[in-house]
């Protein structure tokens, strides 16, 4: 049994690698961190540990995403299996006070969502300048491969790296959740079906109510750790495999933090207070590696 079910997840594995190069992730996984490092004050540690449970859910999930547009049962179930481990492994990583904030955006809490025949990251539709980053790449950006997933780690790896601060402590399952069948819809739409069918999920998810109007996330200044994320050597000793840069950045969005689509080549006065903040760009050409992935059947 046992090993049936290490060849299954060995399975699994090689088709994520066809169905996403590790490139794609690693810049999906980037982007979502590097927001979540904007919006929720993560410190170095917290950005690259988060960095890894992003990777490590994009991933697995990559696989099974056509299916789940499609509206087949046993894949939504599956990204449904990897989104809780995702979010459980973040509750020990973020504090009690970063875990409500993140479970309050539903682009941080639940980050991929149907538009009928294709899949989307829901920060795409919040911040829409996917070639500006507000920090430096994490420190194990090129290096990371998965090596602290739930894979190899059943219980967590991360359940006691942060054992001096508070953890959320209520659910964060969305399988057998009472509002499991409410989430599902609200991102997949509301066709479900066994193997066989061939109508398409039809639901429309509209992105205005994605996005954020609280003024408590219209603070300009940004994250009061970036001069510790940014230029910085990770705590256990490895250094940041992306070197710091100083000079001003002249591509950033402006604005509050609920309007992200400002022109590229505007200045910001977020590099003008300080050059340390100074991030790196990437840019990602292809649809798929943008956020968008169509699903192969017409």
């Amino acid at each position: 049994m046992k090993r049936t079910l290490f060849i299954c997840m060995m399975m699994a594995i090689a088709i994520s690698a066809a169905a996403m190069s590790r490139s794609k992730v690693r810049t999906h996984a980037r982007f979502l961190t590097d927001r979540m490092a904007y919006e929720l004050d993560l410190t170095p540690m917290q950005y690259d540990d988060c960095y890894e449970v992003n990777y490590d859910f994009i991933y697995h999930v990559a696989p099974y995403m056509d299916d789940v547009v499609y509206g087949y049962r046993d894949a939504i179930e599956h990204y449904y299996t990897y989104l809780d481990f995702r979010n459980d492994d973040l509750r020990y990583i973020l504090s009690a006070f970063q875990y409500a904030r993140f479970m309050a955006s539903e682009y941080f809490y639940s980050p991929i969502y149907s538009t009928g025949r294709e899949w989307a990251f829901r920060i795409y539709t919040i911040y829409s300048n996917r070639s500006f980053f507000y920090f430096d790449a994490p420190s194990i950006f090129k290096t990371y491969r998965g090596g602290h997933s739930r894979l190899h780690f059943g219980t967590g790896f991360y359940n006691d790296r942060y054992a001096k601060i508070p953890h959320h402590n209520g659910s964060v399952r969305i399988q057998g959740n009472q509002n499991y069948d409410g989430r599902r819809k609200a991102d997949f739409g509301t066709n479900l079906k066994p193997r066989t069918g061939t109508t398409y999920n039809n639901y429309s998810n509209p992105n205005s109510p994605n996005r954020t109007t609280d003024r408590r996330y219209q603070d300009n200044s940004g994250n009061h750790n970036s001069p510790a994320i940014n230029q910085r050597t990770r705590q256990t000793g490895t250094t940041s495999t992306q070197p710091a840069q100083t000079n001003t950045r002249t591509s950033t969005p402006t604005g509050s933090r609920g309007a992200r689509t400002s022109n590229p080549t505007s200045s910001t006065t977020r590099s003008q207070r300080s050059a340390s903040t100074s991030g790196t760009s990437s840019s990602s050409s292809s649809t798929r590696g943008s956020g968008t992935v169509r699903s192969g059947r017409r």
